[in-house]
């Protein structure tokens, strides 16, 4: 699956990158009272990489969880194989309480 994702990102990477150079004319940008000329394809960039850093931003937390659960579940995996008593239970958060 994962090679899959690999594939369709550098199929669209390298579409993105022949529209912009095929679309490299100056362009008007404005926001507020701010206005500056630039190329269509800096226009075109920049907003791609900014749309790749927010879903990067929004997806940290669920990898920042995964990675805590995997860390708790390895240190129980190991306690289990040497025959030591399991440690306590991790302190529940707001994802794992039963709904009501």
């Amino acid at each position: 699956m994962a090679q899959v994702a690999l594939i369709f990102s550098l199929v669209l990477a390298a579409g993105v990158g022949m529209f912009a150079v095929q679309n490299a004319g100056p362009v008007l940008v404005r926001f507020g009272f701010w206005s500056i000329e630039l190329s269509l394809v800096v226009v075109i960039l920049v907003a791609l990489a900014a749309g790749a850093i927010l879903a990067s931003l929004i997806g940290l937390p669920g990898w920042l969880r995964d990675r805590r659960r995997l860390r708790v579940q390895a240190r129980e995996l190991a306690a289990l194989r040497a025959g030591d008593p399991p440690p306590p239970p991790p302190v529940p958060t707001p994802d794992s309480r039963p709904s009501a």
